[in-house]
């Protein structure tokens, strides 16, 4: 889940980012990001609790839909201005990313339990807590992992790369 404080309906985008934050300066970077990818964030509304949309996404991946629904959803909530912390809206994107059933999933509740689960896992995943979405981990041969969070610019990922791949080559005495 994004943020697990947000109201269950979600919260106006504004709103939410001036409680939050102080302000939306921080997404200057990622929509820029976003455009130039054709993702420009041109109708985001509402910052949504992602319970519902978290829950699908578990299902989703039991049929091999996960990255359907995750582009739906980014589509219905960035581009579309559909508020995702909807039970109702996230069925919908369950029907239209054809997983089997999802509706009914979604509308029923189910997962709720398996959805915290994976949750406390992942806050204390290998001893770290994961604190942003999303979080990546590089890790390359015996290394130490390489974490860090956040939407990247490309040249932030090649030198990630870069690093992983420089600390998992042999030391020169081994």
């Amino acid at each position: 889940m994004i943020d697990p404080h947000t109201k269950p309906d979600g919260e106006l985008y504004a709103d939410y980012h001036r409680r939050r934050w102080g302000g939306d300066g921080w997404t200057a970077p990622m929509k820029r990001m976003g455009r130039a990818e054709g993702a420009p964030y041109a109708n985001w509304k509402i910052w949504p609790n992602t319970h519902h949309a978290s829950r699908l996404l578990l299902e989703a991946g039991r049929h091999g839909l996960g990255d359907a629904v995750i582009g739906r959803l980014y589509r219905a909530c960035y581009e579309e201005g559909e508020n995702v912390s909807r039970k109702e809206v996230v069925a919908a994107v369950a029907r239209e990313a054809g997983v089997p059933n999802g509706d009914e999933y979604v509308l029923s509740g189910k997962g709720t339990d398996e959805l915290a689960a994976e949750l406390a896992n992942a806050a204390t995943s290998g001893g770290r807590r994961v604190r942003a979405a999303p979080t990546f981990e590089l890790r390359a041969g015996a290394s130490p992992a390489l974490a860090f969070s956040g939407a990247r610019e490309t040249d932030e990922w090649l030198s990630l790369l870069h690093e992983a791949a420089e600390a998992a080559k042999p030391s020169a005495g081994a």
